[in-house]
């Protein structure tokens, strides 16, 4: 086989690889498809298209830190970036939440203006900073970005969100076993606080009533009803921080999807 023939066959050998890493990458076999880039990357090592799609084979699937990692080793210098790096590097930085990375590097790469404010917005959404989020989607109601509109209500929700107070919870669960729980929408675990607590009440009461003092049946249901109180009083507490916490939970995975859909 001459020289010529094998460079030939050499050449035909990548490009067949490189279109069954495309097949893997399309048909969401992305594990695979970071494998097979890594081993075109090896042979041809300058070769931006191919960085690119590694770090996207990476980034679908859900490798984001070792995406970044990866990159940043790629591209010693960030001015090295081409445009549609650039723009994969800051979905990256915003899904993985490197807001300082983000901050100092934004301004730097080549990318619209008009993109970057998209980015911007993102930034905000994924930090939880829902009051700038609320300042800055109206300086984007010019930009037709499918994220925009979905995000807008979910900022109107974070406006209306009336949290549940922690120590009014314990109030009410104080004055009535259960109440606090209801107030927190805890509707299951209010009125069995209500029925324990009050029942072991009772039974105290009871014992109490008919051998008075020194009644060993009110003493025990006595203790019982105490703790149960206590715990009353306390879960009412964690209840409001619990609902509390969930709203937010579901906020930052509805916007996470929004964005992420987007990219």
């Amino acid at each position: 086989m001459g020289i010529h023939e094998s460079h030939a066959q050499d050449i035909y050998t990548f490009e067949k690889s490189r279109e069954f890493a495309s097949y893997l990458f399309k048909s969401g076999q992305y594990e695979l498809s970071a494998v097979e880039y890594e081993r075109l990357l090896f042979a041809d090592k300058n070769n931006d298209s191919l960085k690119l799609a590694l770090i996207n084979s990476y980034f679908k699937n859900n490798e984001v830190e070792k995406a970044v990692r990866r990159t940043e080793s790629l591209y010693p210098s960030i001015s090295d970036f081409s445009q549609p790096m650039s723009e994969l590097y800051l979905q990256m930085l915003i899904l993985g939440k490197y807001f300082e990375k983000f901050d100092q590097n934004s301004e730097r790469l080549p990318i619209r203006e008009e993109k970057k404010s998209i980015y911007q917005l993102h930034r905000e959404v994924m930090a939880g900073n829902w009051e700038k989020v609320e300042t800055k989607i109206p300086q984007l109601s010019s930009i037709d970005h499918p994220s925009v509109s979905g995000l807008k209500n979910l900022s109107l929700q974070a406006k209306a969100f009336k949290p549940k107070k922690p120590w009014l919870a314990v109030m009410m669960s104080a004055i009535l076993p259960g109440s606090g729980k209801f107030y927190t929408g805890n509707y299951k675990d209010g009125i069995f606080s209500f029925l324990v607590v009050g029942g072991t009440a009772f039974q105290a009461y009871r014992g109490f009533n008919n051998e008075g003092l020194s009644s060993t049946s009110g003493w025990i249901f006595t203790a019982l009803s105490s703790g149960f109180y206590a715990g009353n009083i306390y879960g009412s507490a964690k209840s409001a921080q619990v609902y509390n916490q969930n709203f937010w939970l579901e906020i930052d995975k509805d916007a996470e999807d929004i964005i992420r859909s987007t990219y």
